[in-house]
């Protein structure tokens, strides 16, 4: 179950579905199957600066461009300043 935002320097905690926004990223084990193992959410704050993706087995928190987009990859595939949890 979702608990809290899933930026580390975050913590905000997840009370509600329709504030902030849900990701569903599944897991590269397909032995998984524990929704736990791939819904992550990030509050409505880091939802604006932040988005998330999935690299192998790793849940990178990657800078959104200030227009909103995504923000090209700068490090290496698998290296980000955020991990989620």
């Amino acid at each position: 179950m979702v608990a809290k935002c899933a930026n580390q320097t975050c913590n905000r905690q997840f009370h509600e579905l329709s504030k902030g926004r849900l990701f569903l990223l599944p897991p590269s084990n397909e032995r998984s199957i524990r929704l736990s193992d791939y819904c992550y959410w990030l509050c409505p704050q880091c939802a604006a600066k932040y988005t998330l993706t999935r690299h192998e087995s790793e849940v990178v928190i990657i800078a959104r461009e200030p227009g909103g987009t995504p923000a090209p990859r700068a490090a290496a595939p698998g290296q980000s300043d955020h991990r989620a949890a």
